[in-house]
């Protein structure tokens, strides 16, 4: 069939013959590559940078991560207890306890968090580790004073210094 402007063929694409840049890797691509892949660590290195409460979700989750296989490096936890330690930072995350900075004590310069505020990590008598984090909430109640339940203390005093 024709199409139109003499070419006998319908619904095809031509390939494309040299010129193009997915050739072989020439010197200018390979310090392409090299300029995209040092450009994309200094903003990962920037990224972490941030305060905690300004980080992406992907990020706090690797943050989170790391702190897990800290703590577990440094009180000789199994496998399978960091990742239930892993685990419970991440529902904790999910259900937005971990979002507020002061809530996490994370070090912007050593791109880490120090300290989760309401951790509680102890060994039982049977030797299983139990993780938890205490909602502060929980705790105690706090009341608010409406307008009207507050006293009026301007006829009284206006009484006195009159008499």
């Amino acid at each position: 069939m024709n199409n139109g402007n003499g070419n006998a063929y319908r619904g095809r694409t031509l390939k494309r013959r040299g010129g193009d840049d997915t050739g072989p890797a020439t010197s200018e691509n390979v310090e392409k590559q090299n300029n995209f892949l040092s450009f994309l660590s200094a903003q990962a290195d920037t990224a972490y940078r941030r305060p905690w409460h300004r980080l992406e979700h992907g990020l706090r989750l690797n943050r989170l991560r790391r702190f897990a296989e800290e703590e577990a490096s440094r009180f000789s936890y199994s496998e399978d207890e960091k990742e239930r330690l892993y685990n419970l930072l991440e529902s904790a995350h999910k259900k937005k306890v971990l979002n507020s900075k002061n809530n996490v004590s994370y070090d912007q310069d050593a791109q880490k968090i120090t300290e989760i505020k309401g951790l509680v990590m102890h060994r039982g008598a049977d030797g299983a580790v139990v993780f938890k984090i205490l909602d502060k909430k929980a705790g105690g109640i706090t009341l608010r004073r409406r307008a009207t339940d507050k006293i009026e203390l301007g006829g009284a005093a206006g009484t006195e210094e009159s008499a």
